[in-house]
């Protein structure tokens, strides 16, 4: 029966309604608080065998001018005052320390007795014991937990007033190897400063040089200034070569010299260039009047033929010049390529002159540093080795004898015990429901959508949507036709389903059972009265096939499109003892047939032949075919398979369907378990009560 037409339509099946988990804990209420108060009296139980537990505090003041370790001392960037810290604190927690202590302290008998034999010492007060540094201060907070609130303070005031006395006592057999340590190498320092100095002033007497930075500075300088004079020589020797490259390709013609622009723009040739033409134009007006023989005439000719004579000496003597200039320019270039040379050589000396001075001067510094931090540090020994009972250990706060417990905390553990004895029963509870028979809150949900349930079919193994059951044997078959025969007999006694003699069966999505319910209703009602099934789910029809027909075979279609007579589509069953209309050829628009006239004209003229009219209907919740076929029919029988999805899903596609304004006549769960005292047992108080209401 499956159809890709009814598959588009799906839902998620991982959806967990909160309001149905809200209701299994109301009704299982009493088991949670049943369980939550046994683990409320079990956590005050285990709380009231647990004896006090007290905790003295101290808080002591490190003072981090002394430094104790002298390799680290003299070390630069490095954080001593964390060294201190964790230093102290190591000490403190040392086996050896603890163990001096020991022998100082008045133990408590009831110690004794928890060791059962073996001596309580040191292990057992760093169990116990607690060293921490409070935040952005130079304070350690120690603190001692016992059962015994006496001791408590006693063995932190015995850690503070002995530390000091211990701190010196390790300290003091190293002073002298240290001051050796100290003085050697203090010596070897100042023999290498005294090396390093006399090397420092060997290299500025060698290089001639007090500031090496401003020698490099000078040489970069230098070689900037040849650089640029380079430049300008390149520009002028390119100009000068353009100038003499257009003065030999114009073939010595002055008039055609004249007027390249640098040439033109001399004084002196730009002076003649004006004369010649003041002549041409005097020479011009004299043409106009007198004869080329006049002597005003050749008078001014020969005028301008000196001036031509001088401008061919200017242009001459000009070009002479710029060829002497290349042959200077090109000198000049040559030289500036061997002082740039020179000079790049003089630059790389000096990078190395400097390099190897700020060498010298960084290791000079460096033994400077060192021999004071040194002498620092030989001071301070010397300090130590004369005063040793100087205090680096400050008690700012003693302990004092605490008075109320630290533990065990009673009001905690009992609340502790309350919500951990809660999860567990909410846990339990919802384990217990999702592992639980579907049955049961499928039966729920339809009861608190306000429909009627009718019935419930078992599962029986082997069976598939594609082939609905029609015979059968065993246990589960013999199951599944008493539930049928219920489900018939709740029909012909209940007082609003006995006048309803067409029983429109459908699903909520496909696959979910309908036409096996179809085919054995028809059975069970076929033994009493006149029946006949027809299967309307024209999308995917299954009756014939089931039966041993052809899917192609007369039916319903075929008559509703006037083809065939209705007798020619309809056919008796042995098997069912009933008639059979199947669902015909099968068309390409169901929609277009099903509301048709001639269907609601059908139904009702096979309500006159049959006492009973058995109609298989297409899923709801696929297709709107169930929408339509609902306004010809009273009410429709809903069947749904409890394995098929979860209860969130159910509930919610019972929501969608009151939306849908079908009237649904009941409700058949399909796949319950198999329970034949159940079975029997429903059959039979279900019986019961239809009678007694009739």
């Amino acid at each position: 029966m499956s159809d890709p037409q009814y598959e588009s339509t799906n839902h998620a099946d991982d959806e967990i309604d909160l309001s149905e988990l809200f209701t299994v804990l109301w009704q299982r209420k009493l088991l949670i608080i049943f369980i939550s108060t046994v683990s409320l009296v079990l956590g005050v139980l285990f709380a009231s065998t647990k004896p006090n537990i007290y905790q003295a505090q101290a808080t002591v003041l490190l003072n981090g001018e002394n430094r104790n370790n002298t390799i680290t001392s003299v070390m630069p960037d490095v954080a001593t005052n964390h060294i201190d810290f964790d230093t102290s604190i190591k000490l403190l927690t040392s086996h050896q320390f603890l163990a001096q202590l020991v022998s100082k302290l008045s133990i408590p008998a009831v110690f004794q007795k928890e060791q059962q034999g073996d001596s309580w010492g040191a292990e057992e007060i760093k169990q116990n014991l607690s060293i921490k540094q409070i935040a952005r201060t130079n304070l350690l907070e120690i603190s001692f937990e016992s059962v015994d609130a006496n001791f408590s303070a006693q063995l932190v005031n015995t850690i503070t007033t002995n530390f000091i006395a211990y701190k010196a006592q390790l300290l003091q057999p190293h002073i002298k190897n240290d001051d050796d340590w100290l003085s050697q190498k203090i010596a070897h320092i100042q023999a290498q400063l005294i090396k390093k100095e006399d090397r420092l002033n060997a290299f500025r007497h060698d290089n001639n040089a007090i500031d090496i930075a401003n020698l490099v500075k000078l040489d970069q300088h230098e070689i900037s200034l040849l650089f640029n004079e380079q430049r300008a020589l390149n520009q002028e020797h390119e100009l000068l070569l353009r100038l003499l490259s257009k003065v030999k390709r114009y073939n010595n013609d002055i008039n055609r010299i004249v007027t390249i622009t640098k040439i033109a723009n001399i004084k002196i040739i730009k002076s003649l260039l004006q004369s010649l033409e003041s002549l041409k134009a005097e020479r011009s007006q004299v043409k106009l009047r007198y004869l080329h023989k006049h002597p005003k005439y050749q008078s001014i000719s020969l005028k301008i033929d000196e001036a031509k004579r001088q401008m061919r000496g200017q242009v001459y003597y000009q070009i002479q010049q710029y060829k002497a200039r290349l042959k200077d320019v090109v000198y000049l270039l040559k030289k500036i390529d061997s002082k740039q040379l020179t000079a790049k050589h003089n630059l790389e000396q000096s990078i190395i002159k400097a390099r190897e001075f700020a060498l010298i001067n960084r290791e000079l510094k460096a033994h400077l540093t060192l021999l004071e931090k040194l002498i620092a540090r030989q001071k301070q020994l010397e300090i130590l080795d004369n005063k040793s009972t100087i205090a680096s250990f400050i008690v700012v706060d003693p302990a004092r004898v605490p008075v109320q417990p630290i533990g065990p905390k009673r009001r905690l553990i009992a609340v502790l015990s309350v919500l951990l004895g809660s999860m567990l029963a909410i846990v339990l509870v919802l384990i217990l429901h999702f592992v639980g028979n579907n049955r049961s809150r499928y039966r729920q949900i339809v009861i608190s959508q306000g429909f009627n349930i009718l019935g419930e079919l078992p599962e029986i193994k082997g069976v598939t949507a594609e082939h609905p059951v029609l015979k059968g044997h065993g246990k589960n078959f013999k199951l599944y036709q008493e539930s049928i025969h219920s489900i018939r007999t709740n029909f012909m006694t209940e007082p609003s389903l006995h006048s309803q003699r067409l029983i429109a069966i459908t699903s909520l999505m496909p696959n979910e059972g309908k036409s096996s319910c179809c085919l054995q209703l028809t059975r069970s009602f076929s033994e009493l009265e006149r029946v006949i099934i027809v299967d309307a789910d024209l999308r995917s029809p299954s009756i014939a096939a089931v039966l041993g027909q052809s899917p192609h075979r007369l039916g319903l279609t075929n008559f509703i499109a006037e083809t065939h007579t209705l007798e020619q589509c309809i056919f008796h069953n042995e098997e069912l003892n009933a008639d059979v209309l199947s669902s015909g050829i099968q068309p390409t628009n169901a929609l277009l047939f099903l509301t048709s006239k001639r269907f609601s004209l059908l139904l009702t003229v096979l309500l006159n032949r049959y006492d009973r009219v058995i109609l298989e209907c297409p899923p709801i919740l696929s297709v709107s075919d169930a929408l339509v076929i609902a306004k010809s029919v009273k009410g429709m029988t809903l069947v749904t398979d409890v394995t098929k999805s979860t209860t969130a899903k159910f509930m919610h596609d019972m929501h969608e369907l009151q939306h849908t304004n079908i009237e649904i006549s009941g409700v058949i769960l399909n796949r319950t378990k198999n329970d034949s005292r159940q079975y029997y047992g429903a059959y039979s108080q279900q019986t019961l009560t239809n009678l007694k209401d009739c």
